[in-house]
């Protein structure tokens, strides 16, 4: 009696392991995947093949594991199922199949560039599907599966290389038009003379210039440039004024450093031309750049200006005056003299005009006590060249008590005039 229940078990495991439409059930299917199994009603004209009512025959010769239909004008609706064939219905890796065909009418009806989420889901759908397919049913022929997902596979990388690219362009459009409004690439190093200045700032607007060929030949974000139409606009307006302060700085200039003013305008001009090369249909950078040719074409050459410098300063000279004396005060004038002796100058003085008419008492600004006085004047001092220099020189005497005060000492000395007529000092 205790032995009946190994019996039983030994007979029922014979039955199950004989028993065909037991051990080809697959456990994995779903209710719908079932659904697709249930043989439909046979078509009498059909009957020699066994294929059912809706399902493609497979080819008798060589059956095929491709959908029936595949072709360009597959529906792109996903509630429309791509139909399995016949050796698809037969395999272990049915439901994988058919979830694999799901996601490929899944793709067929997105779109790679609109839709890149879904897009990218799908495709990592199919692809672990047929992971599972190869496992599921080794013999299955998943080269035609393969085949149509790379199709997919391609076009999304296509569509992110020019996601990529879109993103490389936006970023280079942002960086130069930034790097353009923010910093100013086209003036002139006012730390250089005028012999290394000149052509370095050459080379600094020739590279400028290059730099904005190279930005408009990359195919710029059209949008980032038009949302920088504004500021263009306004820093454009601004242009006139500045024109005006740099043509008159150079009409009254005396000396060749000028010239520094003039590489500015020049390469305000460089600049303003490629502002309306990125922005072609704004009027104002238009209208700035013809203010800054009209200005230098009004100053002319380089050579024309110098020599206006020097016009300019034969005029200036000669009308340059010496202060007229407050007092008269032989004393007080020698005092100069050895104050100035004593700073090592190697003009000699040619005139002295006392620029006070008395001594300016200096206080301790907390007790108010007197602490020292000082007086002022204008100096004229011939120079190696034969003209002069007009300085303004001012000493100092240090309180001693009493009502009386040291000795004359240098407190502080300035230009008036650099050249100097010295027919002028009077």
């Amino acid at each position: 009696m205790r032995q009946r229940p190994q019996h039983l078990l030994i007979w029922v495991m014979l039955i199950y392991v004989n028993v065909p439409c037991v051990a080809q059930i697959n456990p994995i299917k779903t209710a719908k995947d079932l659904g697709k199994s249930i043989p439909g009603k046979k078509d009498p004209s059909t009957s020699n093949t066994g294929t059912t009512t809706g399902r493609p025959a497979p080819t008798p010769s060589t059956p095929s594991s491709r959908p029936a239909s595949t072709s360009s004008n597959t529906t792109s609706s996903t509630n429309t199922a791509t139909p399995l064939d016949a050796t698809a219905e037969s395999s272990p890796a049915k439901s994988f199949i058919a979830s694999f065909w799901k996601a490929i009418d899944k793709l067929k009806a997105a779109s790679a560039a609109q839709q890149y989420h879904l897009y990218y889901s799908n495709i990592t759908s199919a692809e672990t599907n047929l992971r599972n397919i190869n496992m599921r049913d080794p013999n299955y022929d998943t080269k035609p599966l393969q085949a149509e997902l790379d199709k997919y596979k391609a076009e999304q990388q296509g569509n992110n290389s020019q996601r990529e690219t879109t993103r490389d362009i936006a970023s280079n459009t942002i960086r130069f038009l930034s790097d353009l409004f923010e910093s100013d690439q086209t003036s002139y190093a006012t730390n250089l003379d005028l012999e290394q200045g000149i052509p370095a700032h050459q080379e600094k607007l020739q590279a400028f210039t290059d730099k904005v060929n190279q930005f408009l030949a990359s195919n710029p974000d059209q949008s980032i440039i038009k949302s920088k139409e504004a500021l263009a606009t306004q820093k454009a307006n601004y242009v006139a004024k500045t024109v005006a302060e740099y043509e008159k700085s150079i009409n009254e200039n005396t000396s060749k450093a000028g010239l520094t003013t003039h590489r500015e305008l020049v390469g305000m001009e460089v600049y303003w031309s490629a502002i309306v090369k990125v922005f072609p249909s704004l009027p104002a950078p238009v209208t700035a750049l013809q203010s800054v040719k009209a200005a230098l074409a009004r100053l002319g050459s380089e050579a024309q200006m110098l020599a206006k410098f020097q016009k300019n300063e034969t005029e200036k000279m000669k009308n340059t005056k010496m202060p007229v004396a407050a007092a008269v005060n032989p004393a007080l004038e020698a005092d100069f003299k050895k104050v100035i002796a004593t700073m090592g100058w190697k003009e000699s003085v040619v005139k002295i005009n006392l620029l006070n008419q008395d001594w300016t008492t200096l206080y301790h600004s907390i007790t108010g006590n007197i602490i020292a006085r000082t007086q002022q004047a204008a100096v004229a001092a011939k120079k190696n060249d034969g003209n002069c220099i007009l300085y303004t020189i001012t000493i100092v005497q240090e309180y001693t008590g009493a009502g009386k005060y040291g000795a004359s000492k240098h407190y502080s000395d300035g230009v008036l005039a650099d050249k100097f007529l010295c027919e002028n000092a009077k």
